[in-house]
């Protein structure tokens, strides 16, 4: 049971990031930025894979973990590497529900007005910023995250 668990958990690992990495290469579409269009459809296709890759994924990683520590008989209050790896999963986790995903809905809706020529590509653009900002205190967060949880570094014991 501990191997299938490990094993959901980096299934949901590869989800998460795998739909990341294309949410940032869908950026380098050509004229994404420029033509309102081409916007829309990058936004649609990164509303799939938010709907299908990035929340699966995410959900996926926060069922197991706690699952994992649990099975385990991991003691997380005891062990301050896993303490941060937990508290890292939690901050990126409300970091996508309270302001990423909100922001992709707020993206796709701007593109979609944009395609039909209101409002203007600049709010679209403003929009875009708060989301590359917000995505890439996630990224840090999950790769941080990929450093404790494999180096397991020593950060002393947490006093009881």
């Amino acid at each position: 049971m501990h191997k299938l668990l490990k094993s959901l958990h980096l299934l949901g690992a590869i989800m998460f990031f795998g739909s990341v990495l294309g949410h940032v290469t869908t950026g380098f579409i050509p004229a994404a930025k420029t033509d309102p269009q081409t916007a829309l459809v990058v936004r649609q296709a990164i509303d799939v894979a938010t709907t299908y890759l990035t929340i699966p994924g995410l959900v996926l990683l926060l069922v197991t973990g706690p699952a994992i520590v649990v099975k385990g008989k991991l003691p997380i209050l005891g062990t301050r590497w896993l303490m941060l790896h937990a508290v890292f999963g939690l901050l990126i986790a409300v970091n996508a529900a309270f302001v990423l995903l909100p922001t992709g809905q707020e993206l796709l809706q701007a593109a979609s007005q944009a395609a039909t020529g209101t409002p203007s590509p600049e709010r679209l653009h403003a929009i875009e910023g708060r989301e590359a900002t917000f995505g890439a205190v996630n990224v840090l967060l999950c790769l941080a995250m990929v450093f404790i949880a494999v180096v397991k570094p020593r950060l002393g014991k947490a006093k009881h």
